[in-house]
């Protein structure tokens, strides 16, 4: 048996899904069905990339994404989707770093994200990682849920900001969902929070 047989295959987990779909709170409950101990929030990477990025990608991920589409001229689906996927090349440069030096070290791992954009990951991230991708078909169950987040996981953070830009981050959503299809990721319709959070458990734990 080689060298790298007897190593057991580290679960590094990358979730992606706009707003309100529960990608924090079900990648909490993954991580501690699986005793990962590592997970990461995409919220907080941006957060961290801001303060020390050029110029021009400072600027360019000033603003919020769903109106990132400012930078492209007027509101549409297709700079809704240029300023989605020109902040994604940003942030998903770091992100790629991120999950390279955990699949380097066998280092178990969640990282969530909004930021979905599996053709902006490297080709050896993309073979060492699961990815998965959680949405919600329905829109009007999609604003509801930002509506109650604040209860579960966002305390101090209203999710009625985010509901007001529901049309905006559906677009992305579909962008995301799209990507899903043409590299092959499994995709969870989250209508049923307990439903979708076991299923997702099985369907991984069926990997790992």
């Amino acid at each position: 048996m080689s060298t790298k047989e007897t190593y057991r295959k580290a679960p590094i987990i990358l979730i992606g899904g706009i707003p309100g779909v529960g990608k924090s709170s079900i990648s909490g409950y993954v991580a501690r069905a699986l005793g990962i101990d590592i997970v990461l929030s995409g919220d907080y990477l941006r957060e961290f990339a801001r303060p020390i990025l050029s110029d021009e990608n400072r600027n360019l991920l000033s603003t919020s994404v769903y109106e990132a589409w400012r930078n492209f001229g007027q509101e549409n689906e297709e700079n809704t989707r240029k300023g989605f996927i020109s902040q994604g090349e940003v942030l998903n440069r770091g992100l790629n770093a991120v999950l390279l030096r955990a699949i380097k070290n066998g280092e178990p791992m969640i990282v969530e994200t909004l930021y979905f954009i599996p053709s902006q990951l490297d080709k050896e991230v993309l073979e060492n990682t699961t990815s998965l991708y959680i949405y919600i078909s329905n829109k009007d169950i999609n604003s509801q849920r930002l509506l109650e987040r604040e209860k579960f996981t966002h305390y101090n953070s209203p999710g009625k900001r985010l509901s007001d830009q529901l049309d905006r981050y559906r677009v992305m959503m579909e962008y995301s969902l799209k990507e899903c299809r043409k590299f092959g990721i499994r995709t969870f319709d989250n209508l049923v929070y307990t439903d979708t959070r076991e299923e997702i458990i099985q369907y991984l734990k069926g990997l790992y």
